[in-house]
């Protein structure tokens, strides 16, 4: 979910137990179209995503994802 007060960041909003939370959905952009990708919630260094009929690996340094050529 998209907050218009949360800096540009991606939210997952999910109720466990009666309660509501909020996490933050880490994005990243492709490389070669600047595309903002919404990754998976358990995604992790070393996993890979696709856009632009490519296939891109992905690193995590301070704290953001990055998107790189394999």
């Amino acid at each position: 979910m998209e907050c218009p007060n949360c800096a540009g960041h991606a939210l997952r909003v999910r109720e466990e137990n009666g309660r509501w939370s909020a996490s933050l959905a880490y994005r990243v952009s492709c490389p070669e179209c600047d595309k903002v990708v919404t990754l998976p919630e358990h995604v992790k260094a070393g996993d890979t995503v696709s856009c632009c009929g490519q296939t891109y690996k992905l690193t995590f340094e301070f704290g953001a994802f990055a998107a790189e050529k394999m």
